[in-house]
């Protein structure tokens, strides 16, 4: 027959193995997470896909595509991977955001905001003969750039002038994260 002192003990391990058991249940369990979203969206060369008129006019080789990779992070930002294919070795390709606009608001009757939107996109990314690629920290969150923002994705020719008016220097242009 156990004494008194060896029945509390039993409890008190009884107890302290729930205890861990709990701990270690909470620690470990992935449903307490959130689901971190990451979503691809492809950009194919620019052969007038946005309206007559637009397709690209230039020397770039017309295999050039792009990507962009929004991956959604735990404090409501979202990173924005752009990646680049069949770039050429040490050109700067110029790639941003234009938001939508009326095109009766906009100096030269484009449908975009003509100064890119920092707070989506804005980078350079140096071409290196293949896929080149950089990821930025968009303030938007990933919600707002899938479903609500109205903007436009570019990819500027790097062997041209840099212009945010005419379509036709543009390698990729399409509706940002569609």
């Amino acid at each position: 027959m156990k004494t008194m002192t060896q029945k509390m003990k039993s409890l008190f391990a009884v107890a302290l193995m729930i205890a861990s058991a709990t701990v270690f249940m909470a620690c470990n369990d992935d449903d307490d997470e959130p689901m971190l979203r990451t979503e691809t969206f492809n950009y194919a060369f620019n052969t007038g896909q946005v309206g007559e008129g637009t397709a690209y006019s230039g020397d770039h080789p017309s295999n050039f595509s792009a990507s962009i990779t929004l991956s959604e992070q735990a404090n409501g930002t979202t990173n924005v991977t752009v990646t680049l294919n069949n770039t050429l070795q040490g050109r700067m390709y110029m790639v941003h955001a234009h938001d939508g606009a009326d095109p009766a608001t906009t100096p030269n009757g484009t449908p975009y905001n003509e100064t890119p939107n920092q707070e989506v996109l804005v980078a350079m990314i140096n071409g290196n003969g293949a896929t080149a690629s950089q990821t930025s920290l968009s303030s938007f969150s990933f919600d707002q750039l899938t479903e609500t923002y109205a903007g436009f994705f570019v990819v500027h020719d790097p062997t041209q002038d840099l212009s945010t008016t005419d379509l036709t220097t543009y390698l990729t242009v399409g509706a940002f994260a569609r």
